[in-house]
């Protein structure tokens, strides 16, 4: 679909959507590449619907920019990258049920072995494929989430590096703290799997890589990269926490947008939403946006947050509809039916609340913020300012 066909089909479509700018996320990927140990590799996780991001072009635009593998956190999450004609490596890195071992093995999918039972299953599954599995062995360091315990991890590896249908293509562990200043705990939980590491070196079963790093560790230096990182969140231009920061010229890609669909004024003593929480003191000028709490913006936000309209702030006022919000028109601002409003996310420049904000106002983070993001919500694709690619999740 041509440019001006694209630019049509966004005029017609829904006010509320996500744009994503794909040269940002390309940008923040060459990175991250750039501030890597010589020869360490980068995993794109595209988990979670890409982070909100929406997974096949997230994961289309990740291998674009150089990373070398993907990874999932579900078997569906897999297939649906595979459906979509994706035919990078992928790694499921979560807990599977040994059930789905089949179709993960058909799709090729890697897998991520943390228990016996799953084990078990992979190598009868694995029996008759024609190509070598690839398999991970994930060691609980002190996270204590999916993982099995050094020793048992030792003997999955064992298991996996003797069997002719498998290849042990790595040797995992995920971090607790790394994101956080003045943590220990991260170089504790290294210290153990790479003690895993040396344990099967000695016996000479040495995986095709070893990885730890999350985005938190992979920001935080050299020492936590290993053979490959996983950048999750960081990827798409968001630090994992305030502790960390992202890496010079890294941006986020997302903005969260709508058009004004109705202006009205309030007189005092006039009261908006459910449950009348706001009640106008002086004459207002509100405007109606239609994003709501089914769309991801959250009911907890109602009376807290703002959005930028008019390229001025614009509190929230009363409660967060399921579909719904109202915010007070700036003064010195013509807000009309159609006026953009920049909702989240984004340059900070705009001054709209960014995912970390909002996270902070409801007492969450902006992980939850960015993956709440509904399938309703239309994501629109960006390369140099011009819609490349509109994805409307809940019709597909």
């Amino acid at each position: 679909m041509t440019e001006p066909m694209l630019a049509e089909q966004a005029r017609r479509g829904r006010a509320t959507r996500a744009e994503i700018d794909l040269d940002a996320f390309a940008g923040n990927i060459r990175t991250i590449l750039a501030g890597l140990r010589p020869g360490t590799a980068l995993m794109a996780v595209i988990k979670a619907n890409a982070y909100g991001h929406g997974a096949p072009p997230m994961a289309r635009a990740a291998i674009e920019a150089g990373a070398n593998r993907l990874a999932v956190a579900t078997v569906g999450e897999g297939r649906q990258l595979r459906r979509a004609g994706i035919d990078a490596p992928i790694l499921v890195l979560g807990a599977i049920d040994p059930g789905e071992a089949p179709e993960a093995v058909r799709l090729s999918l890697e897998l991520t072995i943390g228990t016996e039972p799953l084990l078990d299953a992979i190598e009868q599954a694995a029996a008759n494929a024609s190509d070598l599995l690839a398999v991970h062995v994930k060691v609980d360091t002190g996270l204590r989430r999916y993982g099995a315990e050094p020793a048992l991890a030792v003997e999955l590896a064992r298991r996996a590096a003797t069997n002719p249908k498998l290849r042990l293509d790595g040797l995992a562990t995920h971090f607790a703290t790394s994101e956080d200043d003045g943590d220990t705990f991260t170089v504790e939980q290294r210290a153990v799997l790479l003690h895993v590491v040396d344990t099967l070196a000695r016996e000479g079963i040495a995986p095709v890589s070893v990885h730890m790093a999350n985005s938190g560790a992979l920001l935080r230096g050299p020492e936590f990269h290993a053979d490959a990182v996983r950048g999750g969140i960081a990827i798409y231009g968001i630090a994992p926490s305030a502790d960390r920061p992202l890496l010079a010229g890294m941006r986020p890609a997302l903005t969260l947008r709508s058009r004004v669909q109705r202006v009205f004024d309030l007189a005092p003593g006039d009261t908006v939403g459910y449950g009348r929480t706001f009640r106008a003191e002086q004459s207002i000028r509100a405007a109606l946006v239609p994003i709501g709490y089914a769309d991801g913006y959250r009911r907890q936000l109602s009376n807290r947050a703002w959005m930028v309209v008019g390229g001025e702030r614009a509190p929230v006022l009363g409660r967060v509809s399921m579909d719904q919000a109202v915010v007070a028109v700036p003064a010195g601002v013509d807000a009309r039916l159609g006026t953009e409003v920049i909702v989240a996310g984004g340059d900070p420049a705009l001054g709209a609340p960014s995912m970390d904000e909002l996270g902070d106002l409801i007492g969450t983070n902006s992980y939850e913020m960015l993956t709440g993001i509904a399938a309703r919500v239309p994501r629109h694709y960006l390369r140099n300012g011009e819609i490349v690619e509109i994805v409307d999740f809940a019709n597909e």
